[in-house]
């Protein structure tokens, strides 16, 4: 065992207690008041989005976190919490039939909860000097554990091919990486992830839902089915009478999955009520596009939308899809159009994507597509870029030249 920081255990502790509850706000300060061996200063916010603007402020040593707020619930109250906190430890608040949730998240980097009605002064002045504790002992510069990134796909129309790009970017960080990749299909309607990869099985996301209480990775594992370089696939029943996942159990599932992989890429299908709900799920959002004046106009009603629900600008990636060379739009004038840059390209490659869809198969490594999906995918896990010998120049060399379209789409 570690030797105790005795300064960290003694030092005046700032404490933000995210609650919706006067009377439970009352009773922690009653509790922190009391004198023992630290001191407490304590800053309450009742709703989750206060508790975020207090954050940003600095100087909290330790978060108190009731999971259902007003304005958040669950465990996207945690994910929020946690992307803003930056190293400092949180302590979920849960009441009696919540503490197996609260283990799950403690998996996925909570630093402890506390049962509310089983807490008092002294339980709870323990649980926040070792939060302390265990957190600056987490900080040291030999810890090596990594977050799991999940990565939300989502096309702004029929047939921009997010899907495709999903499939690929899953494979792809699979090998690029050689770490842990789950390809998760949340297009409940479409629910074309299996298909694509020939990885049919009698077993879907509802399967997952229905199990949350016991999911664990042996749970999981008779759940997925297996893709090129041992992807593992957790597919859509893609019926649209199956109703939707209850958004609570959809959430553990999440929390699950992101302690067992390094890699989650989430097909999110088009822009919906289901989908929209799933953005503080994911690390970083793809939003797929065509250059087909219908799509660029549906990109920027998208990119509106998504900034009205709350999705932060550096969380955002705009995938341009069947880029066509002939178009002669570049780059840069797209991403002025939209108001965010473009981060990556595919060509057009209908051909391409036929043959390989005909045969069962992914797309030819040495192919244009096939080429861009790894960029892609070694990009966002920031390893550099491969040298190829066939048509780098040619795939990532944009003309600069404007094209008509994007004032006609302008003007929409």
């Amino acid at each position: 065992m570690g030797t105790i920081n005795v300064a960290a255990m003694n030092k005046t502790l700032t404490v933000l207690l995210i609650e919706d509850s006067p009377d439970y706000a009352a009773l922690v300060q009653q509790w922190l008041s009391v004198k023992t061996s630290a001191a407490f200063v304590l800053h309450w916010a009742d709703s989750l989005q206060s508790g975020l603007d207090r954050l940003k402020q600095g100087g909290v040593d330790a978060i108190l976190l009731d999971l259902d707020l007003p304005d958040s619930s669950g465990i996207g109250t945690f994910t929020r919490t946690k992307r803003q906190a930056a190293g400092v430890p949180v302590i979920l608040l849960t009441g009696d039939s919540g503490e197996q949730f609260a283990l799950q998240l403690v998996q996925k980097g909570a630093q402890d909860y506390i049962v509310k009605g089983s807490c008092n002064a002294e339980s709870l002045v323990k649980a926040l000097q070792y939060a302390v504790v265990r957190s600056a002992s987490c900080a040291e510069p030999n810890a090596q554990a990594e977050e799991a990134s999940v990565l939300g796909v989502m096309g702004v129309k029929g047939g921009v091919g997010n899907t495709t790009v999903a499939c690929n970017l899953a494979v792809e960080l699979r090998l690029q990486t050689d770490q842990k990749t789950l390809l998760l299909d949340l297009d409940l309607e479409g629910g074309m992830v299996s298909f694509f990869m020939n990885a049919e099985s009698e077993y879907t996301v509802q399967d997952a839902t229905t199990n949350v209480d016991r999911l664990d990775a042996s749970v999981l594992g008779g759940l997925v089915a297996h893709g090129p370089g041992d992807l593992e696939i957790l597919g859509s029943p893609g019926l649209p009478w199956v109703a939707e996942p209850r958004a609570d159990s959809l959430q553990q599932v999440l929390a699950v999955v992101r302690a067992l992989y390094r890699w989650v890429v989430v097909d999110l299908g088009r822009p919906s009520r289901f989908s929209l709900a799933l953005l503080d799920q994911v690390s970083e959002l793809l939003l797929v596009t065509a250059t087909d004046v219908p799509a660029l106009f549906e990109t920027r009603r998208a990119i509106e939308g998504l900034r009205r629900v709350g999705l932060e600008g550096d969380r955002l990636r705009i995938i341009v899809n069947q880029f066509s060379y002939k178009q002669k739009i570049s780059g840069e004038e797209l991403g002025r159009l939209f108001g965010v840059p473009v981060y990556a390209k595919f060509s057009e490659a209908s051909q391409e994507l036929h043959d390989a869809c005909v045969k069962k198969r992914r797309p030819a490594e040495t192919g244009a597509f096939g080429l861009e999906a790894a960029s892609l995918a070694r990009k966002l896990a920031g390893l550099p870029a491969k040298q190829s010998k066939s048509r780098v120049s040619r795939i990532f060399s944009l003309p600069k030249k404007r094209n008509a379209q994007l004032s006609s789409v302008a003007s929409l």
